[in-house]
C-alpha cells in the first residue's frame, strides 16, 4: 500500500471515530435523578404513603431528567414497586410536554394542579389518582423503579380511569427511549394513637373523700374514746 493511500485511509478512520464520538456525546442516553433522596438512595419519610398504618405525608419527590432523543414529542412517568409480584404502580403521569424536564416536589397531589399544563395522572394501584408513596409490609425494605419514557406522540389517546396495566402497554408502544432511577424505602410506621382523653383546661380536680370511720362522730367538745 502506498504512503499516500495509507495517509488517506488514516484520515478517513480518524474522521469516522470523531464522528462516532460526537454522535455519542449528542445522545448518550436518558437519565433521571431526584434531589430528594437520601445519600444512599433511600426515599425519606415525607414521601411515604399516609394510610394503612404507614406514617408518611404522601409527598412525591422532585424529579429531573434529560438526554432524550431529539425526536421526542412528550414524556410519561411510571413508578413501580419492584418487590411486589407482577409489580405495583405508585404513580403514572402522561402527556408531559417535551420541553419539560422536571417535576416539583408534591406534583403528584391528587388534584394535579402542580403538574405541567396538559399532563394527566392515572389511577395508582392503591386506588386513587396521583402519587401513592411507599408502604411495604412491616419489617421490609422495597425497591422502587422510577422510569421516564420519551414518546413519539405529543399526547396519548387514553382514559386515565383505565387499568394501570393497559396504560403502561400504551406507553411502551410509543416509547423511543427511557431513563431510570432505582430507590429504596423501608416502612415508615404511623405513630401510635393514645386512647387517654385529655381533661378540659378549666376542669377542677374532684374533692378528696374523707376517710371512713367505724363509729359515730364525737360531739363538739367530747373527747373521743
Amino acid at each position: 500500500m502506498s504512503m499516500r493511500r495509507r495517509l488517506v485511509l488514516g484520515i478517513s478512520l480518524a474522521m469516522g471515530l470523531a464522528s462516532g464520538l460526537a454522535a455519542g456525546q449528542a445522545h448518550a442516553g436518558m437519565w433521571l435523578s431526584s434531589p430528594d433522596l437520601a445519600a444512599d438512595g433511600t426515599l425519606t419519610a415525607p414521601q411515604a404513603w399516609d394510610r394503612d398504618g404507614c406514617g408518611g405525608k404522601n409527598l412525591s419527590p422532585a424529579l429531573r431528567w434529560g438526554g432524550e432523543a431529539p425526536t421526542t414529542k412528550s414524556f410519561a412517568l411510571i413508578i413501580m414497586d419492584a418487590d411486589v409480584k407482577k409489580g405495583f404502580r405508585h404513580w403514572m403521569v402522561f402527556n408531559i410536554p417535551a420541553g419539560v424536564h422536571s417535576l416539583a416536589a408534591g406534583a403528584g397531589a391528587a388534584d394535579g394542579k402542580a403538574l405541567p399544563k396538559g399532563a394527566v395522572q392515572a389511577l395508582n394501584d392503591f386506588g386513587p389518582k396521583g402519587y401513592g408513596g411507599p408502604c411495604p409490609p412491616p419489617g421490609q425494605t422495597h425497591r422502587y423503579v422510577f422510569t421516564i419514557y420519551a414518546l413519539n406522540k405529543d399526547t396519548l389517546d387514553l382514559n386515565p380511569d383505565q387499568p394501570a396495566g393497559a396504560l403502561e402497554s400504551l406507553v411502551l408502544t410509543h416509547a423511543l427511549d427511557k431513563g431510570r432511577l432505582l430507590a429504596k424505602s423501608p416502612r415508615f410506621e404511623a405513630p401510635e394513637k393514645t386512647t387517654e382523653k385529655a381533661k378540659p383546661a378549666d376542669e377542677k380536680p374532684a374533692p378528696k373523700a374523707e376517710p371512713a370511720t367505724s363509729g359515730p362522730k364525737p360531739a363538739p367538745g367530747e373527747i373521743p374514746k
